[in-house]
């Protein structure tokens, strides 16, 4: 599906232009060229633009910031940059970061509320193709709402493109509304989508993708603050992706993230990057490396140069992996080299520094949404829910992920009841998924985000910062402003 990006900012400029200030998600702009969405062809061209806001939303720096810095993975003193705050668990609503997550989110929700109505007027000599791509569609909103729900906790459910009179009589829903909207539009789109696709249209959304976010969700809900207890739900869906023969478990840690390997058996759902189109490379190794690094140095340095945004890996992070780990050198560089020839010593992130970078200094490697290894280790996580079994499935996931990364096997000895088993998972997820926008989630859905964080920045005087109701971002305060029925999150009033 690479080939197909290259047409989705061509899509996007044409297709989505019309966009009304909805909920004050987006800016007014333009109208969108008329006469468009007239038959199966222009439909696949904007369904390759409502794909495209998996770019910006996946891998922009307030998804670093909001997933990954937020963690003990990451840690930066300065508050040279105000979204540091963040780190610091002292933002407040008028954070910079805060509105661009809640603009970007909805303005990508608008794109697939635009096509979900626009494709309902347009014949297909097949319907099942209109179906697909509707489900499609479904499995990105659904995606949406739930980094939404995520971050801000209950939001406003929008599923149809809203004039500005509407949007603002929209308030917020609830937690458990939203996660059913979700869910909603997950067992729809699973049952329209196919398992596999056509070589040219790789990369697409699966059947066996909408399964497993579906499935993530259940074990999201299943946690803090719901505690729903719908793992049996979880487990259903993930043995159905399991089972079904489309991944394999590569045996070597690296190969996971090799440009070789892109849209290899690894992946269940991934984001699309080409860097020879403008605008749709991957801006991950960039932003992730060190500020003014070498770029033509091939083992000190990165090609695409650096940023200072840089998140800086912590030292707690570092030393809490187990000698031998060989998942901590692909991660982390530990030196490098600046463009003047002096060398630092400040780690940073080289997970996805995989092939090249292109002409715009972004990267062809394709962003894991859920990969097969987080699938098998949901997977052994709702297996010690349901039941702690001693040396069961569950023990043969995790030190099967421990073999790989170079570890001795655990058994009952070290891990004897299903708190400990709790704790190994979230524990091994760290290292396992590190840089990857997986941390604080995981933190706040163990509720571990109080204890962890609070010990993690007592080393800095800050852990009198960390509440929990700081697991929830506040709402930006420009939202509140334009719709004053859009209430605060408690802690941040």
């Amino acid at each position: 599906m690479k080939f197909i990006y290259k047409y989705a900012f061509i899509s996007l400029g044409i297709l989505f232009s019309c966009s009304e200030d909805y909920l004050n998600l987006a800016p007014i702009s333009n109208r969108s060229v008329e006469g468009f969405y007239n038959n199966q062809e222009e439909l696949n061209q904007a369904l390759m633009g409502v794909y495209d806001g998996l770019q910006s939303t996946q891998t922009s720096v307030y998804a670093m910031l909001m997933k990954e810095q937020r963690s003990d993975n990451t840690f930066q003193q300065s508050l040279l940059y105000n979204f540091h705050s963040i780190i610091h668990f002292n933002e407040s609503a008028e954070n910079t970061q805060l509105y661009p997550a809640w603009s970007g989110l909805y303005e990508s929700i608008y794109h697939c509320n635009v096509f979900l109505e626009k494709i309902e007027g347009v014949s297909f000599e097949n319907d099942q193709v209109k179906e697909q791509m509707k489900a499609e569609t479904k499995v990105i909103r659904s995606l949406y709402y739930f980094d939404l729900v995520r971050y801000f906790g209950g939001v406003p459910i929008v599923t149809k493109p809203l004039s500005i009179t509407e949007s603002l009589q929209y308030d917020r829903n609830s937690i458990e509304e939203v996660y059913a909207t979700i869910i909603s539009d997950l067992e729809e789109a699973a049952a329209d989508l196919p398992q596999t696709y056509a070589p040219q249209d790789e990369g697409r959304i699966t059947s066996l993708a909408a399964k497993a976010l579906l499935g993530k969700v259940y074990l999201t809900k299943s946690g803090y603050p719901l505690n729903s207890g719908e793992w049996e739900k979880a487990k259903v869906l993930l043995e159905e992706v399991i089972n079904s023969g489309q991944f394999e478990f590569f045996s070597k840690y690296s190969d996971v993230f090799d440009i070789a390997n892109d849209n290899g058996k690894q992946y269940v759902f991934w984001v699309q990057f080409n860097s020879v189109a403008q605008g749709e490379g991957n801006p991950i190794p960039r932003i992730q490396a060190a500020n003014n690094i070498d770029r033509n140095d091939p083992v000190l340095g990165v090609s695409s140069g650096g940023s200072p945004l840089s998140p800086i890996v912590s030292q707690d992070f570092i030393n809490s992996f187990e000698e031998g780990d060989v998942r901590l050198a692909h991660t982390v560089q530990m030196q490098w080299l600046q463009n003047d020839g002096v060398m630092f010593y400040t780690p940073f992130s080289k997970k996805f520094v995989s092939g090249n970078s292109g002409p715009q200094n972004n990267w062809d490697i394709n962003w894991p949404v859920i990969r097969y290894t987080d699938v098998l280790m949901m997977y052994a996580e709702v297996l010690n829910e349901i039941a702690y079994t001693p040396n069961g499935k569950a023990f043969e996931i995790l030190n099967q992920v421990r073999e790989r990364a170079g570890l001795d096997p655990k058994g009952t000895n070290d891990v004897p009841d299903q708190a400990s088993f709790r704790n190994w998972i979230l524990n091994e997820r760290r290292f396992e998924f590190a840089f990857e926008h997986q941390r604080w989630h995981d933190l706040v859905r163990t509720d571990q985000g109080l204890s962890v964080m609070k010990n993690f920045l007592m080393e800095y005087g800050l852990d009198g910062n960390v509440t929990k109701e700081k697991y929830l971002y506040p709402i930006p305060s420009r939202v509140i402003q334009t719709n004053p029925i859009i209430t605060q999150n408690p802690g941040f009033q």
